[in-house]
């Protein structure tokens, strides 16, 4: 049985963190950690 409707509906409410930079302290961490060491 194939259904029309997905199952999970995001909401519209998440729409104003899809622009918006997330843990940007983690990231800056990480790109700098991989800059100075670099990839295993």
């Amino acid at each position: 049985m194939r259904r029309k409707t997905p199952i999970l509906v995001i909401g519209n409410s998440l729409k104003k963190y899809k622009d918006m930079p997330l843990f940007q302290d983690k990231v800056d961490k990480a790109n700098e950690m991989l800059r100075t060491v670099g990839l295993p």
